[in-house]
């Protein structure tokens, strides 16, 4: 449960400090980078395949994507960089 407080609590604060610099024209996003393959995830190794997780860089590439494509717009959103699609609180 740790985990998923923390995810929480930084998702929040992301949104507050999207309202935050709003006025001051600066957007705030949160990113999921995706499912990459790293140590982190070495648990899960066995569907990495079947649940399509990309190599690091590959990764990187997706969410500098996402980053240049970021707006007042987007500010405030949760935005899953495998498919530059928002995603719900």
């Amino acid at each position: 449960y740790g985990h998923h407080m923390c995810r929480a609590a930084c998702n929040i604060g992301g949104v507050l400090m999207s309202e935050e610099l709003k006025s001051a024209g600066v957007p705030i996003v949160m990113l999921h980078p995706g499912f990459n393959r790293t140590t982190m995830t070495a648990k899960y190794k066995h569907i990495w395949d079947i649940e399509g997780a990309v190599e690091p860089e590959c990764g990187a590439k997706r969410v500098i994507h996402e980053v240049s494509r970021v707006t007042m717009a987007s500010s405030g959103k949760f935005i899953n960089c495998e498919d530059g699609l928002q995603i719900p609180f």
